[in-house]
């Protein structure tokens, strides 16, 4: 008995230097800039970023994407922004909101290897809330090329819808590629995704605070 609460002992202490060393090396490496290369372009297109606070996404102006892009998202009328989040597929999906959030869901998308999944909203409005960067049209293009390179297809080249109902009228999820984990966040995707457009952010960032840090200074 006495060598079992040695071992749960050493066991805990493993646990929590394990997490307090992972919120140390986010909060070092949220604060710490990515280096980008000097464009020579003029930043005319904006897009944005919301946040709940835990979670973001990207915000895109529809008449940003090519229609081929639309055609899959089966944009509704009248829709004027589409924002864009990845994460874990059930998590997404089991999850709508905290209060649904249940260990084993949790458990899952941090430590194994689990399914994700693209999350789009429609918007037929800006929010003040959204923080709003300014960016030209190659950045916009590779802002782009990785989003949608992030949607899984069939072989029709369509992107692959999930049956499920989403949050609201307004929303949908779509199959994706990748896995999630505590390493790879939803916001270390947005993360990677700035990182793509060249534009300056964390270099790594699984909480939102490093991504809008860099964002608002």
């Amino acid at each position: 008995m006495k060598r079992f609460f040695i071992y749960l002992k050493r066991t805990v202490w493993i646990l929590f230097a394990f997490i307090a060393g992972y919120f140390f090396i986010a909060a070092i490496l949220s604060f710490i800039s990515t280096k980008t290369q000097k464009l020579d372009c003029v930043k005319t297109e904006q897009i944005f970023i919301s946040s709940n606070g835990i979670h973001l996404d990207i915000v895109v102006p529809v008449k940003y994407l090519k229609k081929s892009f639309m055609d899959n998202l089966q944009v509704q009328d009248g829709v004027r922004y589409i924002s864009f989040g990845w994460g874990d597929k059930e998590f997404y999906i089991n999850t709508p909101t905290w209060g649904d959030l249940t260990f084993s869901t949790a458990f899952k998308a941090l430590f194994l290897k689990s399914e994700t999944a693209m999350h789009i909203v429609f918007y037929k409005t800006s929010y003040v809330q959204w923080k709003k960067i300014d960016l030209c049209e190659i950045q916009l293009e590779n802002l782009n090329s990785f989003i949608e390179s992030t949607f899984q297809k069939d072989k029709k080249k369509k992107f692959i819808k999930i049956g499920v109902s989403g949050y609201t009228k307004n929303d949908y999820f779509f199959e994706a590629h990748g896995s999630f984990s505590f390493y790879k966040t939803c916001n270390v995707w947005v993360n990677e995704a700035l990182k793509k457009a060249n534009i300056e952010t964390s270099i790594w960032s699984p909480f939102v605070y490093g991504i809008l840090y860099h964002i608002e200074k």
